[in-house]
């Protein structure tokens, strides 16, 4: 299993894209990256590190696919699920001056966090969820995710083949939120406060 964290996908077009203008990227994750809900996530401290959690709309892909049309895309996302990204930013930045591979800061055990996946008809698609953390929170929205994951699908499917049990965080928010010890990360139905997500931080 794979996990594809597409950046440069959600609110205003980033002129800084390593794609080009207003494109959209993507780094991958292992499968032992995947934490699930309810299970308490262990964040670095010290060294100058800076976990933070990068929300997202995550897509699982349903078969084995290879260089897939846009018009096909429904054949194989059918459900989703509130996710976050878990990065250290501080030694990302470090990475990237030095001209190095990111791994070391966002593809380590349990760096992707999901919530249980629902039909894409659920209010993870349409509605969004609040995010919190500590005394940080903002509302993640679908309507700025600036490409659809059908559109993304060909893409990535050109490049690697897409198997069963795959995972898409279509569109990670630009900033991320701060996770300190003995605070929890949560993402909730906004309109409804059902709860998607609920980490404990330590």
């Amino acid at each position: 299993m794979k996990i594809f964290a597409v950046i440069h996908n959600y609110g205003p077009p980033c002129p800084d894209s390593p794609m080009g203008e207003g494109a959209a990227g993507w780094y991958t994750m292992p499968d032992s990256a995947i934490m699930h809900t309810g299970n308490p996530l262990f964040v670095p401290v010290g060294d100058g590190a800076r976990p933070e959690a990068f929300a997202s709309v995550a897509w699982r892909c349903e078969r084995l696919g290879k260089s897939i049309p846009a018009r096909f895309a429904g054949r194989y996302l059918k459900a989703v699920a509130a996710a976050f990204a878990i990065v250290d930013s501080a030694l990302l930045t470090r990475l990237r001056e030095t001209g190095l591979p990111w791994s070391e800061a966002t593809a380590s055990d349990r760096a992707c966090v999901v919530g249980n996946f629902q039909p894409i008809s659920t209010l993870v698609y349409n509605r969004g969820f609040r995010v919190t953390c500590g005394g940080s929170a903002f509302d993640y929205d679908p309507a700025l995710i600036r490409r659809p994951v059908e559109s993304l699908l060909p893409r990535i499917s050109d490049s690697v083949t897409l198997k069963t049990g795959d995972i898409i965080l279509a569109a990670l928010t630009p900033r991320g939120i701060p996770l300190e010890p003995g605070s929890r990360l949560t993402a909730t139905d906004i309109q409804t406060d059902t709860n998607l997500i609920d980490i404990n931080i330590r």
